[in-house]
């Protein structure tokens, strides 16, 4: 049986699963040699100029700010900037609450919020905030927006808060954020959104809000704003933002194994499957393939173009070829087309909480035996958790020739 690995995987990592597949069917077939088929060392992807196409790589400095010139408070406004384009509402609702609640009112007094309330309704009146919205993207949505903030309980608790007394600027950026919410929201092409004009639009309409309708430079940032800007921080959002861009050479290590492995596949894959051919042709027949994840693609292509009667059975494990297959980014078998007929028989194995793992028999039907097993665990852990399984190793032990 030869033991095909999946995406990102090297050594040491290769040969600790190899072990543990060993040792797994040991009990109950000690007859069956697991053989090793390793093409991560030598066929996998790797930064072949030493990162040189990465910002910043190796250096330890901010590709960001190369010049060490620093770049925090603009970091934490990306970062703030990305919490309220998850939830719009969120600066709303911490500064009502920092600031006690609903305000207490003398009686026929009027709230606090009714004059910001007021102003907002005549915001498209402005030609010049038009023009800012616009440049940023959000112009279509920017009414809708407005009014979805407005009328949503935590814009009402907001506008009735003592918040209200200090916060154009608070409310500005709720509007903003809503309308690049619902625009990002919209099917079609991907809009281009420009953040110095959403910046000068957030200036434009708080200077509107608060009457006083000059350039809006020089907008107040008070308490409030700095409390949800390290909020936004330890949240860890940032994950196009300062701190990912800091740690780019640690997340590109950490990352491009397994992405470059699929990427390198689906673009040159026969490096890949000719070490699955070798290792075929090395084996003593009858041949079982048991194949991981992107093994799993390279193997049933393998097989789907070359007819290799020693392999007896082909055995996937959270693979995704059914999947490849019907986007029609399979790369040996174009949608529609039949297997053929000498790809040997195929046993399909995965975790339904395996979000990588997919079904082949209502693609290839008769041709392949889709089995479910459950490790009990969580994705992404379930991705690996197979060789864990007693399951699998029943299923072997029942199915190896």
């Amino acid at each position: 049986m030869l033991f095909v690995h999946g995406t990102g995987v090297r050594e040491p990592g290769y040969s600790e699963s190899l072990e543990r597949v060993r040792e797994g069917l040991r009990p109950s077939r000690p007859d069956v040699t697991v053989t090793p088929c390793y093409w991560g060392g030598t066929a996998g992807s790797a930064l072949r100029s030493g990162g040189l196409s990465v910002p910043g790589y190796g250096t330890g400095r901010d590709a960001a700010d190369p010049g060490g010139r620093g770049t925090d408070d603009a970091d934490e406004d990306v970062e703030l900037w990305g919490l309220l384009y998850l939830d719009p509402l969120l600066e709303l609702r911490l500064a009502a609450a920092e600031s006690g609640g609903r305000a207490e009112l003398a009686p026929g007094a009027v709230p606090p919020g009714e004059a910001l309330a007021a102003a907002a309704q005549t915001l498209g009146g402005d030609d010049r905030l038009r023009a800012l919205l616009g440049a940023a993207g959000i112009g279509e949505e920017f009414a809708a927006a407005v009014a979805a903030v407005l009328t949503s309980p935590d814009g009402r608790a907001f506008l009735r808060s003592p918040a209200a007394d200090t916060g154009p600027e608070v409310l500005a950026r709720a509007f903003a954020a809503e309308a690049v919410r619902r625009r990002a929201a919209r099917s079609g092409a991907a809009t281009a959104f420009d953040g110095a004009a959403r910046d000068e639009a957030v200036e434009r309409i708080t200077a509107l809000l608060s009457g006083a309708p000059g350039d809006g430079a020089g907008t107040h940032r008070g308490p409030v704003t700095r409390g949800v800007k390290r909020l936004a921080g330890r949240l860890a959002l940032g994950l196009a933002s300062a701190q990912a861009v800091k740690r780019r050479s640690a997340l590109t290590d950490a990352a491009h194994p397994a992405a470059g492995d699929v990427l390198l596949y689906l673009a040159r894959g026969g490096a890949i499957r000719e070490v699955v051919a070798e290792a075929v042709r090395a084996a003593e027949p009858p041949v079982v393939v048991l194949a991981h994840s992107l093994g799993g693609i390279a193997s049933l292509d393998l097989l789907v173009e070359r007819s290799l009667p020693e392999v007896e059975l082909l055995v996937t494990v959270g693979s995704q070829a059914p999947f490849l297959y019907e986007l029609g980014a399979l790369p040996s078998l174009e949608h529609g087309s039949p297997l053929p007929a000498h790809v040997p028989r195929w046993i399909n194995v995965y975790d339904p909480r395996d979000l990588l793992g997919y079904v082949g028999s209502g693609v290839f039907p008769g041709r392949v035996e889709d089995v479910a097993v459950d490790g009990r665990q969580p994705f992404p852990l379930s991705h690996s958790a197979y060789w864990g399984n007693p399951e699998l190793y029943r299923l072997l032990a029942a199915e190896l020739p």
